[in-house]
């Protein structure tokens, strides 16, 4: 009877033993799982800002030509926005970007 007990019991310290491993190695995949979801995350995050980047240079190069003229006819900011309906801070942005531009192509 002595006996019997004290297999129990070591059979039972056994498999705590063992599930006490299991969980080691479940946690050191749950780390890394949690790491590969930050990654993810933060790609996603940097993907929908360049696309707001990219739409906002496609939308300011598809109005280029149409400031550009109007700046040099010699008309103001607040004209240029209102007759175009874009913000001032956008015709800024795109006196700059040309402005850069020519710059870069002296």
């Amino acid at each position: 009877m002595v006996y019997a007990e004290i297999g129990a019991i070591a059979l039972l310290v056994i498999i705590l033993f063992y599930l006490l491993w299991t969980n080691r190695g479940l946690r050191k995949e749950k780390a890394v799982l949690e790491e590969i979801l930050e990654v993810k995350d933060a790609t996603i995050h940097n993907l929908q800002a360049s696309r707001v980047a990219v739409k906002d240079v496609i939308e300011n190069l598809s109005a280029h030509d149409e400031v550009m003229a109007m700046v040099e006819e010699g008309r103001g900011r607040e004209e240029i926005s209102d007759e175009l309906g874009i913000p001032v801070s956008k015709i800024e942005l795109i006196i700059k970007f040309d402005k850069i531009k020519k710059d870069h192509a002296v």
